[in-house]
């Protein structure tokens, strides 16, 4: 009898010490993913706007109400392009605003490329899980002009300046898609990127993205614990 007690009990032992080693590898797992985003200044921004658009400045989400993180704007990101149209930053239209928290026009990026080809881009600052990108030309859909249409979204996770070199991988192909005028929102399997970039191959000249919005998570991701604002706004979200 005291023999199949004392073996119960060793099972119970391990029963627990295995439950409690699982329990604190989930904990410090969780501890470690922090997600900590820009500062939005609504008031600030409207107040900058100067385009006669009756369209001012709007939030960007820092998440899609799926559990999926808007990574582009962690305060680490870093937007970069192949060139922006001249003359008119910082009222509009500057590289800057490509992840800086706001919709529409005067908190937009124009390339200022004069052949078909361009592109814009956000360093996530490290490796993410990502799996949907959102764009547009003009959220509220006043401005018609400047739209992506022909276009690839590539992601990597070693940088390199040319759009068709080996470390991009393609995730999506607007080829024979609709103009983006509103926001829309691409979706493609769960990918690993650092890097993540719209390369226009054609556009309604002079292409304009008014926020690259890129959806994801940490590589080690349990129960995620955003720090900073937290911006919810999906009613402004088109899809």
């Amino acid at each position: 009898m005291w023999k199949e007690v004392k073996i119960l009990l060793k099972k119970f032992l391990v029963v627990v010490f295995v439950v409690v080693a699982v329990s604190i590898f989930l904990v410090s797992v969780t501890e470690a993913v922090e997600y900590k985003f820009k500062e939005q200044d609504i008031a600030k921004a409207t107040e900058g706007c100067k385009d006669g658009s009756p369209c001012k400045p709007e939030l960007v989400s820092t998440e899609d109400g799926e559990g999926n993180f808007n990574l582009a704007l962690l305060e680490e990101a870093k937007p970069n392009a192949d060139s922006v149209i001249a003359g008119w930053c910082p009222d509009r239209h500057c590289t800057e605003y490509l992840n800086d928290g706001f919709y529409n026009n005067c908190r937009s990026w124009i390339t200022g490329s004069s052949g078909p080809e361009a592109w814009a881009e956000v360093d996530l600052g490290d490796v993410y899980l990502v799996k949907k990108v959102g764009i547009g030309s003009d959220h509220c859909g006043n401005y018609q002009d400047r739209f992506a249409q022909d276009f690839k979204i590539l992601v990597a996770t070693q940088y390199n300046a040319d759009s068709k070199a080996a470390t991009w991988k393609e995730v999506y192909d607007n080829k024979n898609g609709a103009a983006v005028h509103e926001t829309v929102y691409f979706e493609f399997k769960e990918v690993e990127a650092r890097y993540v970039r719209i390369f226009v191959v054609t556009g309604g000249g002079g292409v304009r993205i008014d926020e690259m919005e890129i959806y994801g998570k940490a590589l080690t991701e349990t129960a995620a614990h955003p720090q900073g604002k937290l911006t919810t706004t999906w009613g402004q979200m088109k899809k």
